[in-house]
């Protein structure tokens, strides 16, 4: 069977062709470009990208998954016409509001699970509404990324329950309750559910596919299409993080590090005092914590632009031969604050020694990178399993190589091109019933590929991630240490 999947990602839009061979997954091909600004804009880089990955084997594909980062999206008129940009969720709009709603953020939290701050839409909303009154009052639906692709396929107004529990609201529900937008915190900010999409049950599909668009694509019209969710939930569901106490790190601009819970943390508000949040997984059924750092590939390609174009590659390339040893110069990577853990708004990023050669340099800022997924993975639980690696083939091996050097524990390390995409084509599959009932393939579906690797014998980085977690929290008596217990109540 042929699936499509697509990614918008916050640098990257990417589309995935998926075959799946009885139990095996795999990209037949991937397309990708980047990211744009507007939503037209993306709705046309989104399906030319997925054009570019379908080919000539369209009439094949049985079913098509959007996924996207989280936090961002856009508010349409009564037309269904953009009124501004996408407002992204790495713009910081929300600030102001958010800190003037910081009274009401302890209680939102218990509410939705998620940590109010200035990329929250719920924020954004507030902003929105201040900040510009005329856009606010003609605001007839807000849509996300991956919504408002849907919408130019299907010509629904659904997301997925991934996405609408980070925008701060919806309730985080019950065990077998739906997650659903919740018109009394909605009111907080003056927003409505019937202004926004449809949250739709996670065994369903979204829509169909229209015909002009499907022509468009090569696709046959009537293709089941699904909002298949928050990017980082939906690679580690494809990469096989399904049950209570599997660990995802998923990186990209951003990283994530999610872990499965057996049950919901009996102490939340310590999961908001670590800057984590509490969301359904993509399954619907059990409650994760998940960890975030704006200043993953962000950090990097931040340092990467203080050289030569040219030199980029080669610098990289050098780097990844140097032996796996700590640099003793590992760099914080805090370019807009500390999410988590130990929340700082004020952290600022680190510089690797000036004296050192552009090589070394990069292994020092990829080093820190790598600490901080480690300092957040342990601050979830303290004695992970296997910890599955979501990266894709578009990431310099100097940090994929890093991030095995530095993480002792047994890894999985998805090797598929696309994790994204790829995941959200096989979701696709899932909620279209081609593997059967939806609610059981979605704990039984077949997973991306992977590679394993056994636990190290020795742990040559951890005094060096123990001296990174003390230099982060320097002169701050009230954070938190590397051996803290687990926010969320794992061993």
């Amino acid at each position: 069977m042929l699936a499509l999947g697509v990614d918008v990602g916050t640098s990257t839009t990417k589309a995935a062709l998926v075959l799946l061979d009885g139990d095996r997954v795999r990209e037949l091909a991937v397309a990708s470009a980047p990211t744009p600004g507007t939503g037209p804009e993306l709705v046309a880089t989104a399906l030319r990208t997925a054009r570019d990955a379908v080919g000539d084997r369209g009439r094949d594909v049985v079913a098509v998954g959007v996924a996207s980062m989280a936090e961002t999206g856009l508010p349409l008129d009564a037309g269904n016409r953009p009124l501004t940009p996408l407002l992204r969720w790495d713009e910081g709009l929300g600030a102001e509001d958010a800190s003037r709603m910081r009274d009401l953020a302890p209680d939102l939290f218990v509410a939705t699970g998620v940590r109010l701050s200035a990329k929250t839409p719920l924020a954004t909303w507030a902003w929105l509404r201040r900040t510009r009154p005329e856009v606010w009052s003609r605001t007839a639906c807000w849509l996300g990324a991956a919504d408002l692709l849907v919408h130019a396929l299907t010509g629904s107004r659904a997301t997925d329950h991934t996405l609408a529990g980070r925008t701060g609201g919806a309730r985080l529900p019950g065990p077998g309750e739906p997650v659903r937008f919740d018109d009394e915190i909605l009111g907080v900010v003056g927003m409505r559910p019937d202004r926004l999409p449809l949250v739709v049950d996670p065994r369903e599909v979204a829509g169909s596919l229209g015909p002009d668009v499907a022509r468009d694509l090569g696709l046959p019209a009537g293709v089941p299409v699904v909002v298949a969710g928050h990017d980082h939930q939906v690679a580690a569901w494809a990469a096989g993080v399904r049950r209570p106490h599997q660990v995802a790190d998923s990186l990209g601009t951003a990283e994530a590090v999610l872990t499965v819970l057996p049950q919901r943390p009996a102490e939340p508000a310590r999961v908001r005092a670590d800057g984590m949040s509490l969301v359904r997984t993509v399954a619907g059924d059990h409650d994760a914590v998940v960890a975030g750092s704006s200043s993953a590939g962000a950090m990097l390609r931040a340092w990467l632009d203080t050289l030569d174009p040219e030199q980029q590659a080669d610098v990289l390339a050098r780097a990844a031969r140097e032996d796996a040893a700590p640099t003793g110069a590992a760099v914080l990577p805090y370019l807009r604050g500390r999410q988590t853990p130990a929340p700082d708004p004020d952290a600022v990023a680190g510089a690797p020694p000036a004296g050192w050669p552009p090589h070394r340099q990069a292994r020092a800022v990829v080093e820190g990178v790598c600490y901080q997924a480690r300092w957040m993975i342990t601050t979830q639980t303290a004695r992970p399993g296997e910890v599955t690696v979501v990266a894709g083939d578009r990431l310099p091996q100097l940090w994929t190589d890093l991030k095995s050097a530095t993480l002792p524990w047994p890894l999985a390390t998805v090797t598929a091109a696309e994790p994204v995409a790829g995941g959200a084509a096989l979701l696709a599959l899932v909620r279209a019933g081609a593997l059967g009932p939806a609610a059981q393939a979605l704990h039984d579906a077949p997973t991306l590929p992977c590679a394993h690797r056994p636990a190290l014998d020795s742990d040559p980085h951890g005094p060096a991630v123990v001296d990174f977690v003390a230099r982060a929290t320097a002169g701050r008596a009230d954070l938190p240490g590397a051996d803290r217990p687990s926010s969320a109540g794992l061993p």
